[in-house]
């Protein structure tokens, strides 16, 4: 059955960059950003910043890299940043021969003077991240994937069936329309971020229009186990289904991820909620735990092994309910053991942290919210491992 227009189009989906060398790495200025020299082309990308950690946007399938627009001022103010259009999409002309996606990539970093960087992918961006890690696993600090597109697994045909609504849209040239038809890209309500990218579309309408010859690189499903780097995985909760699935399938095989769902938000979480986007991958990358919420879970997990929690600690509203849930608590600490240690693991979209805290027979994740003004635990729960 021959395939429609808008499943070509997303063909991103299924593909991402190979692995071979890199033709040359000389660049030609070009307004605000420049031109690096590639396998069979050439392309375009953009630096900010002057920030001790590096950073590297690659953007989804949709959009070229304006999808930024709104995330880039904030992490050009701590990071050295590079983002860049791939072959196809906004400045950089389209392939015409076979070329890497993977190797595109470190021709970037090379031209923007990153030995080594946090590589953030949106979408089919984050397939690339995800295979340029696997390629070039000393060069990523930390990955983090947004609405991730996997190579190795598989997109329904519901998924499909979604993408082709928008077909009479797309030949009228409304892509708002177009984008209002898939239904997941935006949360209902984010109308102005809507316009913002249907504007970006008809402006560059090659981002969906494009050929594409990358040659795959190895398939990343059967390899997610080996990558080392700490990831985070961001998903909206208002994106469609398979988007859902393939976040939890990378957070569960890789061994250093973790996933965040984001509320109020669809595929392109930076466009809608720049702010929430920008604090949650800044604190992962510092990896910062506040030193009061330590020691306060320290301190919980050891008056529940003397069995006196310290009630003076809290809120009335968190000791009312410690009160009410202690016998369980109780019970959970003795068929754990002693304890001996407790780390910070990462950071939620509301502000609280996340600690693992292992015992002789075992660990649980513990979440702690900010503390009142007057220092008292406000929220805190606990999930056995």
């Amino acid at each position: 059955m021959r395939r429609n227009f808008l499943a070509s189009a997303f063909i991103f989906i299924a593909l991402a960059g190979a692995t071979t060398a890199v033709a040359a790495q000389s660049t030609a200025q070009s307004g605000n950003g420049a031109f690096v020299n590639v396998e069979g082309g050439r392309v375009w990308y953009q630096t900010c910043g002057t920030g001790l950690k590096s950073m590297v946007l690659i953007h989804d399938g949709t959009l070229h890299s304006a999808t930024w627009d709104d995330v880039w001022p904030i992490f050009c103010k701590n990071f050295h940043v590079v983002r860049y259009d791939r072959r196809g999409y906004g400045r950089s002309p389209a392939s015409t021969a076979p070329y890497s996606k993977v190797d595109d990539l470190a021709a970037v970093m090379h031209a923007a003077a990153m030995e080594h960087a946090v590589v953030v992918g949106a979408s089919a961006g984050g397939g690339i991240a995800t295979d340029f890690t696997l390629a070039h696993p000393d060069a990523v600090d930390r990955l983090v994937l947004v609405g991730p597109s996997i190579s190795g697994l598989r997109y329904s045909q519901y998924f499909y069936q979604r993408l082709a609504k928008g077909s009479p849209y797309f030949f009228k040239g409304d892509f708002e329309g177009l984008l209002r038809s898939w239904g997941y890209a935006f949360a209902p309500g984010h109308d102005a971020a809507l316009k913002r990218a249907a504007a970006l579309l008809k402006a560059n309408p090659q981002d969906l229009k494009h050929s594409d010859m990358a040659r795959p690189a190895p398939t990343a499903l059967p390899l997610l186990s080996t990558i080392k780097v700490p990831t985070l995985v961001l998903v909206g909760e208002d994106d469609v289904a398979d988007n859902q699935g393939q976040a939890s399938v990378v957070e569960a095989l890789i061994p250093h991820a973790y996933r965040v769902i984001v509320s109020d938000a669809g595929h392109l979480i930076f466009m809608e909620h720049p702010d929430v986007f920008t604090r949650l991958i800044e604190q992962f990358v510092a990896a910062a735990p506040h030193p009061d919420r330590e020691a306060s879970i320290r301190r919980y997990v050891e008056s529940l092994e003397r069995g006196a929690p310290n009630y003076d600690e809290m809120t009335r509203a968190e000791a009312t309910d410690v009160r009410q849930e202690l016998p369980q608590l109780l019970q959970f600490i003795k068929s754990m053991g002693a304890f001996k240690s407790i780390g910070y693991k990462h950071g939620t979209e509301d502000g609280a942290d996340v600690y693992l805290v292992t015992f002789e027979h075992g660990q649980a994740e513990w979440t702690i919210g900010p503390l009142s003004a007057d220092g008292k635990v406000q929220k805190r729960q606990v999930n056995p491992l």
